[in-house]
């Protein structure tokens, strides 16, 4: 067992008490009170685990929807990049840093928090992704210059069908 599976923070009046008290805090309740925190936790910062494929499908699809639109209304092959007179680009670099960054991050806490409910084929996609999402972001945050950030894999568009 990993340590921090074995492990829950106390305050040092609580932590006394259920030292002192063993019977009438047995290791099971103590997990179950650590289970179901790190589960408020997770749902508070949109990481839910899901018992269905299309409960996460659907935690899934406004992120991925919103990105999609994002990208072809503002995305370097829009319409509008084309334009050498519009201030797209710009425009782009904002909606990557306040739009697509920030859906990414949910997009992969939402599969990490459901790897059970994915394929083998599902789990190398989301690596995929997330080479893009890492890369993505080092050019788009860290300014670094390099031209073969993967492009996003179009399977992701199927996940979790």
């Amino acid at each position: 067992m990993a340590l921090e599976q074995n492990l829950i923070l106390l305050c040092p009046i609580c932590h006394k008490i259920v030292d002192s008290e063993e019977e009438a805090y047995p290791v099971e309740l103590l997990k179950n009170w650590k289970i179901s925190h790190e589960d408020r936790i997770a749902a508070a910062f949109g990481a839910c685990s899901f018992d269905r494929r299309e409960e996460a499908h659907s935690a899934l699809e406004s992120f991925l929807r919103s990105n999609r639109v994002t990208f072809e209304a503002f995305g370097p092959n829009s319409e509008t990049a084309w334009n050498p007179l519009s201030d797209a680009v710009e425009v782009w670099r904002v909606r990557v840093r306040e739009v697509i960054i920030p859906n990414n991050r949910m997009i992969l806490k939402v599969l990490d928090s459901n790897t059970h409910l994915l394929s083998s084929a599902e789990m190398m996609t989301l690596e995929k992704f997330r080479v893009h999402v890492d890369e993505f972001e080092r050019k788009h945050v860290f300014g670094a210059t390099s031209s073969s950030v993967p492009k996003f894999p179009e399977e992701m568009n199927e996940m979790l069908r």
